[in-house]
């Protein structure tokens, strides 16, 4: 299924085909970040990782500072 992805600290929008029943947590996986280290948010409304992308999802990436 294709996502669509705003990843806001870049300012990009890219598209991504991913597997049918991915969760956001693998979405998250397959852009190289962690979920601890992540806000995700679907047509502006956050959502969890266990969360299941449905096809031409509207999905907003937004990472968070982390660090001591």
């Amino acid at each position: 299924m294709k996502i669509k992805i705003f990843l806001l600290k870049e300012n990009l929008v890219k598209e991504m085909e991913m597997p049918n029943n991915s969760k956001v947590k693998d979405l998250i996986k397959a852009l190289g970040f962690t979920v601890q280290g992540t806000v995700v948010l679907r047509d502006g409304t956050p959502i969890v990782e266990e969360e299941n992308l449905m096809p031409e999802d509207k999905i907003t990436v937004i990472l968070t500072a982390t660090g001591g």
